[in-house]
Order: C-alpha cells, then structure tokens, then sequence
C-alpha cells in the first residue's frame, strides 16, 4: 500500500508518517499543492497511491479543496470507481459540523479529529476498508 500524509505542521505530519509506515511505503507532503502534484505523478507512473491522510487547515488548498481536486482529477481520468479510486482520511484538530460536512462533501471517506493516537487511527482505517 502507498500512502501519502499530508500535513503543514511538521509533527504532525512526522507522527503520522512513523504510525502508518507498518502499512506501507510513506511519502509526505506539506501543501495540497504539493499533495495533488505528487497524486498526479504517482498514478502516471503507474503507482498510484492507495491512501491519503490530510489536514484540514493549511495555507493555501485546504484539506477540503485538495480533496476536491484529486477527486476531480480520479474523474477526469477514469480513476473514479470503488475499485481504482484513493481512499482519503482528513486529519484535522477541527471538530465543528461545518468542517466535517466540507470534508466530506469534498471526497473523504473518514474524519479523524487531533490529537490522535495509533489506536484511533486503526480504527478510522478499518472504517474505511482497510
């Protein structure tokens, strides 16, 4: 399995990448930006990844709009079934309704709320199918 985290803070994104490193190949980001350029690139070289973790709130693309533009991209590219599509987990220490609703309506398939430890992370994976 690949997976990408994606977070702007630097402990975050370290802590996040050391618990899921037992499940597969890790790579990080710090942007939507730069999460949608390493999502394009991994699927035209045909490794595509197979999990995305991000964070709501970052400068530039959020988590909701970065979600959108990978979706937009799975759509655009016939990478929208259940079976081809990335399986996405916004992270963030936002709670209210209204984040969670965007995260949601932006393509996550699961919310996990900071802090968190490795069992809540289980937990949100298995929720997810993996």
């Amino acid at each position: 399995m690949r997976i990408l985290v994606v977070d702007d803070e630097f402990v975050s994104l370290q802590k996040l990448s050391r618990l899921l490193k037992d499940r597969g190949e890790v790579d990080a980001a710090t942007s939507g930006e730069q999460a949608v350029e390493l999502f394009i690139k991994a699927n035209e070289e045909n490794e595509p990844y197979t999990l995305i973790t991000l964070d709501f709130d970052m400068p530039g693309l959020s988590g909701a709009e970065t979600a959108e533009q990978i979706r937009k991209y799975e759509e655009e590219n016939g990478l929208s079934s259940l079976e081809k599509a990335v399986k996405i987990l916004m992270v963030t220490a936002m709670s209210d309704g209204k984040t969670i609703m965007s995260s949601f309506k932006g393509g996550c398939e699961g919310y996990l709320t900071k802090p968190f430890n490795k069992d809540e992370i289980e937990k949100s994976l298995e929720s997810i199918g993996f």
